[in-house]
This record gives C-alpha cells, sequence and structure tokens, in this order.
C-alpha cells in the first residue's frame, strides 16, 4: 500500500500541487489540514526529510499551530531522535496544555527513553483529556505493542474489553499479545470467547489453529481449520496451514489432496509445490517428489529447499553426483543451513571427496561446536582411514559440550575398541547404557563385529535385566 492509497485521492492531488509549487520555485495557499495530510503522506512512504519540510512549510504558514509541532515531534519518534522529539512537546505543550495527542506522543518517548513510570503518567493525562477514549486505549496499546512491551500492551487491550465487551479488534489483539508472549493457553482463551461472541468469524478460527499447531496440537489444529474451511472452503490459507499440520501427523496422502486443492484455487506457488515434493519423498515416490521440487524451483530459483529436495531424491536413488549438484546449489542459497552442509559433506564424502567433506565439517562445528552429526560424522571419516586416534580426539572434543549424549559414548566404544583399549571402552560402554539403553545398536551400525567381544554382549544384557 503505498501512501496515495493510505490517504486517498485529495491527499495526492494536494501532495502533486505541493511538489510542482516546489518545483517551480512558487507560493501556493494551503489550508493547514491539506498540510498535515502532506506530511502524513511523507510518513507513510518514509520520505522523512519530504516531511520535515513540509512541516517548516507549515509552520511558516501557520506559525501558532501546534499540530506541526507534534507532527515533527512525531517523525523525530520515528527517526529515534527522542530528545528533539521531546524538546518539540514540551514547547507545544505551554500553548495547549490539555492536548491527548500530545500526551500519548509524550508518552511513547519515555516508552522509547525507558521511564516507564512517566509513560504512564502521560498516558493518564492523555486519557483524562480525550473525548475519544476506547481510540486512546487502542493508541496507547499499540505505543507498547510496537515497543515489544506486550505484557503492558495486553493490559490496555484488557483494559478496552473491559469497557466494550464486544469489541472483536481487542480480544484479537489481546490473543496476538499472548501468541507474543509464548502463553499459548491464554491466546486460546481469548480466541474463544471471541469465537463465543462471533460463531463465524473466521479470523478466529483460523488463528486459533495455528495457535494450537504451536502447541503441537496439531489434531485440534486441524479441527479449527477445517471450521475455516466449512465457513470458507476457498479460504485457502487456512487450507495450506491444515496439510502442514497433517504433514506433522505423517498422514502425507490427507496432506497431498490438501496442497493440491490449495494449488488449484490459487494456481500455485513454490512453497506448496515444494512442500508437495516433501510428502512423495515421504511416501518413497521420488520421481513424483523430484516433479514437484523441479516446479518450486522453477517458480523460485532461490527457493533452497527445492533445490536440497531435487538432491534428495536423487541420493535415495543412488544418483550421487546428481545429488551433489543440486546440493550444492541449495548450499549457495543457504549458506549456514546446518542441515544442508550435514547432507553435502556425507554426498561429497560418498563420492570420495574426502577433503571437501572434511572443510565442510570443520565449518559445521565451528558455526555450532555442539554439533554433534558434524562431530560424529567427521570422526567416522577419520575411523574409515585408520586413524583411530584422530576420530577419539574428535568425539572428545564433542563431547566437552555434552557430557550426556549417548551418542558420543556408544562411538567411543568403537574407536578405543580398534585402538585395544578395552578398559576405557566398556567404561564408555557402561556409561552409554545408563543413559539409553535402546539404542546401543548403534555400536554395532558401526561395527558388526564386536558383536561377538563378550565382555559386551554381558554389559549390556546385565543392563537389559536392569531395564526388565
Amino acid at each position: 500500500m503505498d501512501g496515495n492509497d493510505f490517504l486517498g485521492e485529495e491527499v495526492s492531488s494536494n501532495v502533486q500541487r505541493y511538489e510542482k509549487m516546489l518545483r517551480n520555485k512558487t507560493r501556493d495557499y494551503f489550508d493547514a489540514d491539506a498540510i498535515e495530510g502532506i506530511i502524513d503522506y511523507y510518513i507513510q512512504n518514509e520520505k522523512l526529510k519530504k516531511a520535515i519540510d513540509a512541516v517548516d512549510f507549515g509552520k511558516e504558514l501557520y506559525p501558532l499551530n501546534i499540530a506541526f509541532w507534534i507532527k515533527l515531534a512525531e517523525i523525530y519518534v520515528i527517526m529515534e531522535k527522542y530528545n528533539e522529539a521531546q524538546a518539540e512537546l514540551d514547547r507545544a505543550e505551554l500553548y495547549e496544555p490539555f492536548n491527548p495527542e500530545l500526551f500519548l506522543l509524550k508518552g511513547e518517548v519515555c516508552v522509547h527513553l525507558e521511564n516507564q513510570e512517566e509513560a504512564e503518567e502521560y498516558f493518564e493525562k492523555a486519557l483524562m483529556h480525550t473525548d475519544e477514549r476506547l481510540d486512546m486505549l487502542f493508541e496507547i496499546a499499540y505505543v507498547y505493542d510496537d515497543t515489544d512491551e506486550f505484557e503492558l500492551a495486553a493490559r490496555y487491550f484488557k483494559m478496552i474489553i473491559e469497557e466494550e465487551p464486544e469489541l472483536e479488534q481487542a480480544y484479537y489483539e489481546l490473543a496476538h499479545c499472548y501468541d507474543l508472549l509464548g502463553n499459548f493457553p491464554e491466546s486460546l482463551k481469548y480466541l474463544n470467547t471471541l469465537i463465543d461472541i462471533d460463531p463465524y468469524n473466521i479470523g478466529a478460527w483460523y488463528n486459533l489453529g495455528i495457535t494450537y499447531g504451536k502447541m503441537l496440537d496439531h489434531d485440534k489444529a486441524i479441527e479449527a481449520l477445517d471450521y475455516c474451511l466449512a465457513i470458507d472452503e476457498e479460504y485457502t490459507i487456512a487450507r495450506f496451514n491444515k496439510a502442514n499440520a497433517l504433514v506433522e501427523l505423517d498422514r502425507f496422502e490427507d496432506a497431498i489432496k490438501e496442497y493440491l486443492e490449495v494449488i488449484r484455487q490459487e494456481g500455485g506457488d513454490s512453497i506448496s509445490h515444494c512442500n508437495l515434493g516433501g510428502c512423495y519423498e515421504r511416501l518413497g515416490q521420488l520421481q513424483e517428489a523430484r516433479n514437484h521440487y523441479i516446479k518450486a524451483a522453477q517458480l523460485n530459483p532461490n527457493l533452497a529447499e527445492a533445490w536440497f529436495g531435487i538432491g534428495i531424491t536423487h541420493e535415495k536413488e543412488g544418483a550421487f553426483n546428481e545429488a551433489l549438484q543440486h546440493f550444492k546449489r541449495a548450499v549457495l542459497l543457504e549458506q549456514d543451513n546446518p542441515e544442508f552442509l550435514l547432507v553435502l559433506a556425507e554426498c561429497e564424502y560418498k563420492l570420495g571427496f574426502v577433503k571437501e567433506a572434511e572443510e565442510i565439517y570443520a565449518k559445521l562445528v565451528e558455526m555450532d561446536p555442539g554439533m554433534m552429526e558434524a562431530w560424529l560424522d567427521w570422526s567416522f571419516i577419520k575411523y574409515s582411514a585408520g586413524l583411530y586416534h584422530e576420530a577419539v580426539e574428535m568425539v572428545m572434543e564433542g563431547m566437552a559440550y555434552d557430557k550426556e549424549c549417548h551418542q558420543y559414548h556408544y562411538r567411543l566404544v568403537v574407536y578405543l575398541f580398534e585402538l585395544g583399549k578395552t578398559k576405557e571402552a566398556l567404561l564408555y560402554l557402561e556409561k552409554g547404557l545408563k543413559i539409553n539403553f535402546s539404542d546401543h545398536l548403534l555400536i554395532f551400525e558401526i561395527a558388526p563385529k564386536l558383536r561377538k567381544i563378550q565382555d559386551i554382549a554381558n554389559s549390556i544384557e546385565s543392563h537389559r535385566d536392569e531395564q526388565n
């Protein structure tokens, strides 16, 4: 939305006339309201220097009009020049000591300066002197909302509900505040109240579904989104999120139907095709998955997930050279994506590009020294090359960030046995079995020959008895 749309044709006409006046270096007449509209136009279009010039023009024509002083303070707030804004408002207050907009802006300045007590005093004055109390409560709430003070914003939205219990916007905003605070039960509470007021409020049902999704209650999310679709079957954003929830429940065939319907209604977008590709991939239908990933990449060549998906379908078919090229394309677009980098490193290694794989693992552990997968995969390269001491050192380095990670302990069992350090290996085995017994098979995935080691078998059976 540009300034013309936001402020209307009359303002657009005034702006054109004002700018023509500036070009021609003439002096035309504008009433005060017209100049305020011009200033607002520039503010909406983030042309703050022009907005200040328009304020100066207004002050020149109407030197006693306090509205221009307040507008200048508003611009200073946007520019984060809070002291200048405060000075302008102090000057205006001498002439209009009961102006509610002035007190509102003074309160906002105090919020930005983290002077909460004084901010509340100004907001109270703004409420005291306004004839539009509900509007002012909204304005104050939005000041706090815009500065991420969601608890305080919620307090004012609650005040609105107390005074006007049927005002739906307040319930929306209150639910949104609690959502941003991560207090999803409170968010649900106000959304449900809104639905009680208006059972056909599609936005409330939609937000209810999204909130349940954030709570990982995907069944209830689907139920709420189904209500949206019962009200309007072409409410595609609800259908899209229903499909996402079905994916979370591993109901891939049902999700495919919903994504296809979204594409039918909307004409298809890169994300829907990419998600479809993911569903077909999970179902093992790799060619169909690849078709949708390719379509997604065609629609948006910058969608890294699509290129990665194409690579995954090739990898699952054993076509590692084709996979590698697509993984590289994905990483080029998202250079610090750990999932992409891990898969790329593994693919490089499978193709015999050991140096390249190790360089990627080095980058991963630099990005996140606690990344267990990177340490284990990198150590496996060393193990496979017979560099058992280096493999142990890598696992130990990773373990320094998470001593209770059973995967590290089980991997050390493998590497230490290769070094002949049997007693030390058995100590790590004991610790791993205590932390997570069921994953002890990880040892034999790496070194099947260790199944024949009686000490290992005895230790496992001893802990199996403890599990029972």
